[in-house]
C-alpha cells in the first residue's frame, strides 16, 4: 500500500511521516506534498492508495485537490485532518467519500488506527474488485500480496480488529478463522552469482510460485515474509517433532518447499510451538526463528522442530585471541593459526548462539584479521573487494558454521600461498584463470563464481589477485573480451542478431543489444554499417 501525506505545515509532515512504523501495518511507501496542488501532481503519477490531507493549505486547500483527484480515482481512501469543523467541510468531506476526518492536532495513534482501517477496507476492495471484473491474472497478483500482508500481521500483531474478519475471506486468506496453526520460518540462502535478483524480487517470485503450487494451496498454507525476507509459513493444525504429532506431514511441507525454491537456494526450516489460537501465533512464530537459527549449526536436511532448542549461550568476539591471531600470523604460525580456527568452531559448536549475526561477526574478525595482516605484510593489495563491506557481504551468504569456517580458512589458505610466493599465487595461476574465462565467458551460465570455484578461490580473493596482476577488475576485463568477441561476430554480416547475441551466451537480442550501446557507444546495428 501507498501513503500520500498532505499538510503545509512540515513539522505536522515530518511526524507523520517519521513516528508511524508505517510498513508494520502494511505500508510500503510513504510521500508527502506541502500543498494541493503538488499533491495532485505526485498523485496522477504516483496512485496512492491512502492519502492523509490537510485542510486548509494555501495555492489549492484540501477540499479542492480531493475534489479533483477523485475524477481520476474514485477508490482511492481519504483522510481529512483539519484544525475546525464546520457544517461545509463536512458536507464536502461526505461528498468526497471521505474515509474519515481526524481534528488536529493529529494524535498518532488514532492515525494510525485510522490508516489500518483504510488499508484493511482498501485490501477488500481490491478483491472484491478482483473477483468481480473476473480478471484472473489481476487476482493472482495480488493474492500473494494480500497473503503476504496477512501473514505479517498474525505474526506482529493478530489482535488487531481487522485481521479476524478479514480470516472470513478463507478463498483468499486460506486459513481456518479458528486454531491451532503451527508457524514454520526459513532462512534462505543463495549467492548472487546465481540469482542476480534483488532480494525482494527473488521473494516475489518464491510467492508466486507458492500461490499456484496445487499441494500449499490445497492443504491451506498461507506463506509470506517478514521484514528481512526471511520466509514464514502459517500451517492449519498442530504439528510436532514425533510421527504421532504429525511429523511425516511437516517433512513433506518441507520437500515440497525445497522443491518450490529449487537447487540454487539452501533453506534451512523450523518449525515452532503450536500456536492454540490467532493471539499465539507471534510466540509460535519466534520459537520458529530460534529453531531456524539452530539449523546453522547442521546440515538441514530435515526440519529442526523447537523442542531441539535448549540451553543456548552467547558467543562474543574474543579479542585476546584477535591478537594472538595475529601474532600468530606475523610469526608465520600458520598451525597455530589454523588449530584457533578450529578450536573456535568447537566452541562455538558447543555454545550454539542463536543470535547468527553476533556468530558470524566472531568470524569475520578473524578473517579480517588476515586480511589486514596479509596487507600489512604486502602479500595483498587493498582494493575495493576487499574492504569491510564486501566481505561482510560475502559472509552473510553462508548458511552453516562447517562453511563458515572453511571460508575462513580458504583467506588463510590464500594467505600462506601469498606469505610463500613473490607473486602472491603465482603467474601460473593466472594464465590457468585467463584460459579460463577466454574457453567459457559465452556461456549463460558463466559467472564470477564460476572461475573462482574453478580455481579454487574465493570471490573475494579472486578479484583483489586479478586486478593487482592486470591492473583492472577481472569484471572489466570480461566486458573487455565479450564485447571484442562480439565486434569479431558482427563483421560477419549473414549471422543474425540474435545469433550472435546467443554465441556470446546474452538471453537475447534486446538485452545484447543494451550490452554492446553502454560499453561502445552505438547499437550493433549501427557498428555493423560503420563496417560498411
Amino acid at each position: 500500500m501507498k501513503l500520500l501525506i498532505v499538510d503545509d505545515e512540515t513539522r505536522t509532515r515530518e511526524l507523520l511521516r517519521n513516528h508511524i512504523h508505517w510498513q508494520s501495518i502494511g505500508i510500503v511507501e510513504v510521500q508527502t506534498a506541502r500543498n494541493g496542488l503538488l499533491a495532485l501532481e505526485i498523485a496522477m503519477q504516483w496512485k496512492p492508495d491512502i492519502i492523509l490531507c490537510d485542510v486548509l493549505m494555501p495555492k489549492m486547500n484540501g477540499i479542492d485537490f480531493a475534489r479533483k483527484y477523485r475524477e481520476h480515482d474514485v477508490d482511492c481512501k481519504i483522510i481529512f485532518l483539519s484544525g475546525f469543523s464546520d457544517k461545509e467541510y463536512l458536507m464536502s468531506a461526505i461528498h468526497l467519500k471521505a474515509q474519515t476526518y481526524l481534528e488536529k492536532p493529529v494524535n498518532l495513534d488514532e492515525v494510525r488506527s485510522a490508516v489500518e482501517s483504510a488499508i484493511q477496507l482498501r485490501s477488500i476492495e481490491l478483491v472484491k474488485q478482483t473477483e468481480e471484473t473476473k480478471m484472473l491474472e489481476d487476482y493472482d497478483r495480488s493474492l500473494p500480496v494480500l497473503r503476504r500482508e496477512m501473514v505479517r500481521k498474525l505474526i506482529t500483531d493478530p489482535s488487531s480488529k481487522h485481521v479476524a474478519p478479514a480470516l472470513r475471506s478463507q478463498d483468499t486468506f486460506l486459513l481456518p478463522s479458528e486454531g491451532p496453526y503451527t508457524v514454520a520460518a526459513a532462512m534462505l540462502f543463495w549467492n548472487p552469482s546465481d540469482l542476480p535478483q534483488e532480494p525482494a524480487l527473488v521473494q516475489e517470485l518464491l510467492l508466486d510460485a507458492f500461490n499456484q503450487n496445487t499441494f500449499f494451496i490445497s492443504q491451506k498454507i498461507l506463506c509470506g515474509f517478514n521484514a528481512h525476507h526471511l520466509m514464514v509459513l502459517i500451517i492449519p493444525g498442530s504439528y510436532g517433532s514425533t510421527y504421532r504429532e504429525g511429523r511425516e506431514f511437516i517433512e513433506e511441507v518441507t520437500s515440497e518447499l525445497k522443491t518450490l525454491v529449487g537447487d540454487l537456494i539452501n533453506l534451512r526450516l523450523g518449525i515452532g510451538k503450536p500456536a492454540h489460537s490467532i493471539t499465539d501465533i507471534p510466540n509460535a512464530y519466534k520459537s520458529a526463528l530460534l529453531a531456524s537459527s539452530l539449523q546453522f549449526y547442521g546440515n538441514a536436511a530435515k526440519p529442526m522442530f523447537f523442542d531441539a532448542v535448549g540451553n543456548n549461550q552467547p558467543i562474543e568476539t574474543d579479542w585476546t585471541k584477535i591478537r594472538i591471531l595475529r601474532e600468530k600470523l606475523k610469526d608465520k604460525d600458520i598451525a597455530g593459526t589454523r588449530a584457533m580456527i578450529q578450536d573456535w568452531t568447537l566452541y562455538a559448536h558447543k555454545q550454539l548462539d542463536l543470535n547468527i549475526i553476533r556468530l558470524k561477526d566472531t568470524y569475520f574478525q578473524f578473517l579480517f584479521t588476515i586480511v589486514e595482516t596479509a596487507i600489512l605484510l604486502g602479500y595483498a593489495e587493498q582494493t575495493e573487494d576487499m574492504e569491510r563491506g564486501y566481505i561482510w557481504k560475502e559472509m552473510e551468504r553462508i548458511p552453516s558454521l562447517e562453511a563458515l569456517k572453511r571460508y575462513v580458512l580458504e583467506f588463510l589458505d590464500l594467505y600462506v600461498r601469498s606469505m610463500t610466493e613473490k607473486d602472491s599465487i603465482g603467474m601460473g595461476k593466472m594464465r590457468e584463470i585467463i584460459k579460463y574465462i577466454r574457453l567459457h565467458c559465452n556461456e549463460r551460465s558463466f559467472t564470477i563464481r564460476v572461475i573462482a570455484d574453478h580455481c579454487k578461490l574465493s570471490e573475494t580473493y579472486l578479484s583483489s589477485y586479478f586486478k593487482k596482476q592486470q591492473g583492472i577488475t577481472i569484471k572489466e576485463y570480461i566486458t573487455e573480451l565479450r564485447l571484442n568477441n562480439a565486434k569479431e561476430l558482427l563483421r560477419n554480416m549473414d549471422l543474425k542478431l540474435y545469433e550472435v547475441a546467443d554465441q556470446l551466451g546474452f538471453e537475447d537480442a534486446n538485452y545484447f543489444t543494451t550490452f554492446f550501446k553502454r560499453y561502445e557507444g552505438s547499437t550493433p546495428s549501427e557498428y555493423r554499417e560503420r563496417l560498411t
